[in-house]
């Protein structure tokens, strides 16, 4: 797709992605340097990288959010999302990948494909994204471009073709030259199996023009059909100006209709000390200036955007105007949300999720007269993050957060003490389980006493698919209960299943409204909610719940003489494994196992296989579990089944004393 005329040079939204430590945020400032974006190129070790704009980020060495910057190379305009690399801040990558037209995948030369590395892959494909894969640190000491381009080609596409080779790999020497005339034969064997016009050249001519083998592969990049591999080094700048060539001539432009009606979506936001929110969006068609109104079809109301910027190094810059293809960051909208669609929704592609959090964790301030100013700050993070799902539990006063993995938690405790100058504590993770039914039946409730109010309700329970999620459906005629009534219902169901009779979270559930009335006089859009949350538990008690327990997918490769060690390991820990494929004295084992047994699982591996096992995992649904394994926890709060004192809490008359 191509950019309208007019619109600005040809534009590029591109990605990085990567396993952590495969080298993305040193490639980003060869990139910038190469461009001329800046002077020097700045060292992670050193903390001195561009990207990474928070002092945590500098200090530790690691990537906690996606940074945005902009360059231009051959007349290309390039936004650049450098990503996390750390499993506990994929929720960044997500986000990222929804504006993202093309990406590079950043791969290292020594230690080839890991945990991330096939995670990014699969959302990449999901996602339908053009890719390039960068090998990178083909000048550290084991380097095997040939060892991990095999292994590329066998276990994520065999749709990879190299386009330039290492000499002297391994050492601080290693360059990179273009292939050899056996492989570009190869290669153009490839592209002409792929492309009907290259194909008619290859089989006429004695030689193919390289413009022809250029638009060729150019096709074929676009339309996903290959994905180019090329290898170098970000530490020497090895290789890092044929990929931005690479970037410029093969990867798609952002394209999009600036007269068209306004389209875009909302993917990040921060809070700047002097502009307050800011909230990156990509738009997808139409314009956007200073002091525009547009529509918030996701919130249903009008938003006026008070300022329009971008993301240069590490500042903002006025640009008063945003157009279709382009990645900016608009001022004002107080109340928008991360995913919220502007204007028409059409254009817009949908997300992908590459994970979600399976921890939750309490957090406590070292003073306990921060406890106000800490729930403020943690809402604050929230919003940037969704995926932290800050829950503040006022009759315990506990505040709990979601999180990927522990090192989240220890990046939390410096973000709060350095942006918010707060001291606080994380408790131990504990595992996210969920519940669904064990059987079909039926929950209701009256609500008619003390008036004024009316609220009658039915509904059926039924165990869903594993996976499912919730499905809910309304048999009841909107003169039994008006329409407005029943969207109340719907709207409410996340707060209605938000616990059920163990504790946990509803999921795979068939939820179906048989029967009701409404009042025409007595009846209140809340009196609704409350039945519906009354009636939903009562049901849950009749069809009973299944404890369901988060399941990993694991790769685990480690020396053959510990096979019988790693499988039963994984066996006691309640897993089961695929049998064991072996190549020489190696083996490679796949299975699943519970969250709960392997959170420690790579220590655990480590020492079974005398530190030369290796763990891919990545989240795998959910699975039933037995109550006496798993947890069961009380119900926070009143509980709908004690109904006099729930009606009494939900019309605010229970003090906090009378609650507990």
């Amino acid at each position: 797709m191509q950019g309208s005329p007019g619109a600005g040079p040809p534009l590029r939204n591109l990605g990085i992605l990567a396993h952590v430590d495969a080298g993305k945020t040193t490639l980003t400032e060869q990139l910038l340097y190469l461009s001329g974006s800046i002077a020097a190129a700045g060292s992670v070790d050193r903390g001195t990288s561009v990207s990474d704009r928070m002092e945590v980020e500098r200090r530790r060495g690691i990537s906690v959010r996606a940074s945005t910057l902009s360059f231009a190379w051959q007349g290309v305009q390039v936004n650049l999302i450098d990503t996390p690399g750390h499993t506990d801040f994929s929720a960044e990558v997500e986000r990222s990948l929804r504006v993202l037209d093309a990406a590079v995948l950043v791969d290292c030369a020594a230690e080839g494909i890991q945990a991330q590395t096939e995670t990014v892959w699969q959302a990449l494909r999901g996602l339908g994204l053009p890719a390039l894969v960068f090998l990178n640190k083909i000048d550290r000491v084991g380097a095997d471009v040939d060892r991990v381009f095999a292994a590329l080609r066998r276990e994520l596409s065999p749709a990879m073709v190299r386009l330039n080779r290492a000499i002297d790999q391994g050492q601080a020497e290693a360059v990179v030259e273009a292939l050899s005339d056996e492989a570009r034969a190869e290669l153009i064997e490839i592209l002409a199996s792929e492309d009907d016009l290259l194909l008619q050249q290859y089989l006429e001519n004695d030689r193919v023009e390289p413009t022809v083998v250029q638009a060729a592969l150019q096709r074929a990049v676009r339309d996903g059909r290959l994905f180019p591999v090329l290898c170098g080094s970000a530490k020497t700048g090895a290789g890092v100006a044929a990929l931005l060539d690479a970037v410029a001539r093969l990867l798609p432009d952002a394209g999009g209709d600036p007269q068209q009606p306004v389209s875009g979506v909302i993917y990040r936001l921060d809070h700047d000390p002097r502009l307050g929110r800011v909230a990156g969006v990509r738009l997808y068609a139409g314009t956007l200036r200073n002091r525009d109104r547009v529509l918030n079809h996701t919130a249903g109301r009008e938003e006026l955007i008070t300022q329009v910027k971008r993301l240069a190094l590490n500042r903002y810059e006025d640009t008063g105007l945003l157009r279709a293809g382009e990645i900016g960051c608009l001022c004002g909208m107080p109340e928008v949300r991360i995913g919220d669609v502007l204007g028409d929704p059409d254009p817009v592609p949908g997300g992908y999720a590459l994970s979600e959090p399976l921890l939750s964790v309490q957090v406590k301030p070292d003073r306990p007269q921060d406890l106000a100013a800490l729930v403020e700050a943690v809402h604050l993070l929230s919003s940037e993050d969704p995926h932290l799902d800050c829950r503040w539990h006022p009759d315990e006063r506990e505040l709990h957060l979601r999180i990927m993995g522990t090192v989240q938690t220890e990046i939390l405790a410096e973000v709060l003490r350095v942006r918010f100058g707060l001291q606080a504590a994380f408790g131990s993770p504990t595992v996210i389980y969920r519940e669904t039914p064990a059987r079909v039946g039926y929950g209701e409730e009256s609500y008619t006493m003390p008036k004024p109010c009316w609220a009658i309700l039915r509904f059926r329970l039924e165990p869903g698919e594993r996976g499912s999620g919730i499905c809910y459906v309304s048999t009841v005629d909107k003169s039994a209960i008006h329409p407005k009534y029943q969207n109340e219902i719907e709207t409410n169901l996340p707060e209605s299943l938000r616990q059920g009779i163990k504790g946990w979270e509803v999921t795979d559930l068939r939820l179906t409204l048989v029967d009701g009335s409404h009042h025409l006089l007595h009846s209140r859009p809340g009196d609704f909610k409350l039945a519906a949350n009354m009636a939903i538990l009562k049901g849950l008690v009749e069809t009973g719940t299944v404890l369901l327990e988060p399941m990993l997918a694991f790769r685990i490769a480690a020396p053959l003489e510990s096979l019988g060690r790693v499988t039963a390991d994984v066996v006691q820990r309640r897993g089961a494994c695929e049998p064991a494929e072996i190549a020489g004295d190696q083996f490679v084992l796949h299975g699943r196992f519970p969250l709960a047994t392997s959170m420690d699982y790579a220590v655990r591996l480590s020492s079974l296989t005398r530190g030369r096992g290796t763990l891919t995992a990545r989240f795998s649904g959910y699975r039933e579990c037995p109550d006496e394994l798993g947890a069961v926890r009380p119900r926070r709060g009143v509980s709908p089944l004690d109904r006099a004192r729930y009606i009494l809490w939900w019309r605010g008359a229970l003090t906090d004393s009378l609650a507990g």
